[in-house]
């Protein structure tokens, strides 16, 4: 079994996987402002999953919003968290590896097995985040995705994308969950915020397949074809054109993404005879 931990910047979600992929057992929470208070309930949290399924975990991934450093959290997203050692708070609660690793990078790994060739995926959600693989394979410089910092023009201001384009900004700007946004044109302007990085960031990597995921993803068939149309008309006509898609469990890459993640690593380990 593999019990993967995707910590965000609103909640934090829990999910215990047998060896054939299906979830067995989950927990989700709201993620806690305060660094201890999270800690806390964390361990608490997993507490039944250690009491009934110890023995039986092999590996425990960690996702994290942020930089990854020696299994550590450096960075952490949206918060003012730094050097979150959630593995030093856990591992007496399971008697396997733990391994921390970047949220997109493990959605990443997830989606990117549905598509041939190289995938840039994208998640839509508190901020922006990204990453690059070839079949789950990650991209050397897919740790260098950061679309969501990148500078556009927005209402005569220079603006980071995220502020633009992430579920947070188009819920603040109606004022209502960027899910629960309806009507013509409100999706066209979605497509608009969305477009307005893509042309850049297709011209940097190149990608055969951009995968649309986080909640944003959920509404992707509702602005696909404004989306798709607004990029070809800001691309120029040499560019080569790459398909884009929705992710297959937008607002759950990330947790399938740290089983496959978990299955590879206790395959490695098994080969070392670890």
């Amino acid at each position: 079994m593999y019990l993967v931990i995707d910590i965000g910047g609103t909640k934090t979600l829990i999910a215990l996987f047998n060896k054939r992929g299906r979830i067995v057992k989950k927990f989700r929470f709201k993620t806690p402002v305060k660094k201890a208070d999270f800690l806390g309930i964390l361990e608490s949290s997993l507490i039944p999953f250690s009491h009934k399924y110890s023995k039986k975990i092999r590996v425990v991934s960690v996702a994290i919003p942020g930089i990854v450093t020696d299994n550590i959290a450096e960075k952490f997203g949206n918060r003012n968290w730094k050097n979150l050692d959630v593995e030093k708070r856990i591992k007496k609660l399971f008697n396997c590896p733990i391994y921390l690793e970047n949220d997109a990078n493990l959605a990443t790994i997830y989606e990117s097995s549905f598509h041939k060739g190289l995938s840039l995926y994208l998640t839509f959600s508190t901020g922006i985040g990204g990453g690059l693989a070839h079949q789950s394979i990650l991209a050397r410089n897919s740790a260098d995705v950061e679309p969501g910092h990148t500078i556009y023009i927005w209402n005569n201001l220079p603006t980071e994308w995220e502020d633009i384009a992430s579920c947070a900004a188009i819920g603040k700007d109606y004022k209502c969950e960027a899910t629960s946004v309806r009507g013509e044109k409100a999706y066209a302007d979605i497509a608009y915020r969305v477009s307005i990085g893509l042309p850049e960031l297709i011209q940097k990597y190149h990608p055969d397949c951009i995968i649309i995921g986080g909640p944003l993803g959920k509404q992707f068939r509702h602005f696909k074809d404004q989306l798709r149309y607004n990029v070809r008309v800001l691309m120029p006509r040499t560019t080569t054109f790459p398909r884009i898609v929705a992710a297959q469990r937008p607002k759950e890459s990330v947790i399938y993404g740290g089983y496959l993640f978990s299955k590879a690593i206790y395959k490695k380990l098994s080969q070392r005879g670890q």
